[in-house]
């Protein structure tokens, strides 16, 4: 909280004094998924044209970095940003909620519902403060009655043939979709996500709009961290960005609008993809039949792309956590090697991450995990990744904030996600962030 509060000096003496005169502040909250905090410098310097982000920028203040959540990975990282409060306390460890190795189902459930979050979060505050909300695709909102216009993202683990939309209409504000004019199904693009948004901005006018795009983080993961097609994906990014300044320009009357632009995490691009489990079972912490179905575990691993929790089965077991420790080789750890660091449950602790962990691995530059318990330890896979420790400069997350009362042109030093809510939470005049 106290960094935080120095953030918002540093960033925020006018805007505060301007929103404390005003009778109506209205927050936008964008997260452009994958954005690096330095993608607009590094498109600057490669000629490719961004207006309506380098207008932001001009207009506001922008970060020179956010250290993230870890893992950093997508859904906890969207948690924080709407929290305050790391993974550790609000719960929401990965993006994919653990399911033993014996779960012979393959049902990939991730935290999708709202009431998995621990603590309360900005859309709890403003909804006791009687404000209006609305969210376009924010992870972790399924459920969520606390949102007034709530455009959940949720898809059908068991493949069963719903579209996104379809699932959509089951858990997100009844009769919204329709009122929006929604195709009955099909995916959830980002297209229409601004579409949707800039439409409930003009529609019904909330005072806190969160959207969350995600196609740059697919071209990343595809092609890595600069191509043509990421920065075809910028340009998208910025048209539809435009789409929604064009609302929140429609709606101004009697409004001082802050729009914040931020990010989950950065990247790093791959080319090996590294499986841990195979040591468990090397080890003997993992039995595998002669199939290669696990039938019994003592430990087990949730990959998260560029590290990796080790989760006991049994929590009071005090000896486990030397036996995993001896089953991940000094031979793969170092420059070069696929672990670059291992973490036990005291730094883990300090990071605010997964408190069931005994262990994670942060992987090494050129390296991504992969699921499974057998096969190659090491193998060609090629792409583009996050997930990895959150405070090297890779992984920065973005943050820009521009409004009435910013001083333009600013650029403030590094901070962490969790000085996001409460920054968001001034400015709404919304208590306990």
């Amino acid at each position: 909280m106290k960094r935080a509060l120095v953030f918002l000096v540093a960033l925020l003496p006018l805007a505060l004094g301007c929103a404390a005169r005003a009778p109506r502040p209205r927050v936008v909250l964008v997260s452009v998924d994958g954005l690096w905090a330095r993608d607009l410098q590094r498109a600057e310097s490669a000629g490719v044209r961004l207006g309506v982000l380098d207008s932001l920028r001009r207009a506001g203040a922008l970060s020179a970095g956010v250290i993230g959540s870890f893992p950093s990975v997508t859904y906890p990282s969207h948690t924080t940003i709407i929290t305050g409060v790391p993974p550790a306390r609000h719960g929401i460890y990965s993006n994919r909620v653990f399911s033993p190795p014996t779960d012979t189902s393959r049902l990939e459930i991730w935290y999708w519902d709202a009431d998995a979050i621990r603590v309360p979060t900005l859309f709890d505050a403003a909804h006791a403060a009687g404000l209006k909300t609305a969210t376009v695709g924010w992870p972790v909102t399924a459920g969520d009655t606390s949102i007034t216009y709530n455009l959940a993202e949720i898809w059908d683990a068991r493949k069963f043939g719903d579209s996104d939309l379809a699932v959509m209409r089951r858990r997100g504000t009844p009769g919204l979709l329709d009122s929006l004019g929604a195709p009955v199904t099909g995916a959830f693009k980002d297209s229409l996500r601004a579409d949707w948004a800039a439409a409930i901005l003009r529609r019904w006018d909330p005072d806190l709009l969160a959207i969350h795009v995600i196609d740059l983080d697919d071209r990343k993961h595809d092609y890595g961290v600069w191509s043509d097609s990421v920065v075809l994906a910028l340009r998208k990014v910025d048209r539809e960005l435009g789409r929604l300044l064009d609302a929140v320009r429609a709606t101004e009357a009697g409004r001082q609008t802050t729009v914040v632009i931020t990010s989950d995490h950065g990247f790093l691009s791959y080319q090996l993809g590294f499986r841990p489990g195979v040591l468990l079972a090397r080890a003997g912490l993992v039995t595998l039949d002669t199939a290669g179905r696990v039938t019994s575990w003592d430990a087990a691993v949730l990959t998260n792309g560029g590290s990796v929790m080790i989760l006991p089965r049994d929590s009071s077991d005090h000896g486990l956590a030397a036996r995993i420790r001896a089953a991940i080789p000094d031979s793969l750890i170092g420059p070069g090697k696929p672990i670059r660091a291992v973490w036990p449950r005291d730094t883990l602790f300090a990071l605010g991450s997964d408190p069931r962990a005994l262990w994670a691995l942060d992987l090494n530059d050129g390296f991504y995990s992969r699921e499974g318990y057998r096969g190659e330890l090491v193998a060609p896979r090629r792409g583009g990744g996050h997930g990895y420790d959150p405070r090297r400069p890779a992984l920065y997350a973005f943050f820009l904030m521009s409004g009435s009362g910013v001083r333009r042109g600013a650029t403030q030093p590094v901070m962490r996600q969790t000085d996001i809510a409460p920054i968001i939470a001034r400015i709404l005049g919304l208590r306990g962030f």
